[in-house]
């Protein structure tokens, strides 16, 4: 059964609430990831991505040094612990519209999952089980203009 630990990208970029939206861009640009998980207390509280930035920030055309992390990331953050079978894992990715899962202890982000590490994996998953939900992965598949949008 491959899980949440065996889909995931081990390299998290975290940031700290009240960060400009500057300053994430560049630690963004730095790092070369698509996104940062925010922390409170160091545990992950939210998440930003490039598409937050172009729609909170450049679209509205204000000032990136303005914007603060609370006004951009997605929060509640919805995660999954690394023994999420990928099936559940796709399924919360699916029912909340997600192109990326944070995978956390409980404590601190271990991982993320983008939908570009889930289809890594999805012939994988495919082959390897004579019972998948075939259901589940039409649905992904139907809804591939979202995930590639």
């Amino acid at each position: 059964m491959i899980t949440a630990r065996d889909m995931m990208s081990k390299r998290v970029v975290t940031i700290e609430l009240d960060v400009p939206a500057s300053d994430i861009a560049k630690l963004m640009d730095k790092n070369k990831v698509s996104s940062v998980v925010v922390t409170k207390d160091n545990k992950p509280h939210g998440i930003i991505s490039e598409r937050d930035m172009l729609s909170k920030v450049v679209a509205l055309n204000k000032r990136p040094a303005e914007i603060k992390t609370t006004e951009l990331m997605s929060s509640p953050l919805v995660v999954v612990s690394p023994l999420t079978p990928a099936e559940e894992v796709a399924e919360k990715m699916i029912l909340n519209k997600l192109r990326r899962i944070v995978v956390s202890d409980g404590k601190q982000a271990l991982g993320i999952i983008t939908v570009t590490d889930f289809v890594k994996h999805l012939h994988e998953m495919l082959s390897s089980s004579e019972n998948y939900n075939k259901d589940l992965y039409k649905d992904m598949m139907e809804d591939w203009e979202y995930w590639v949008s």
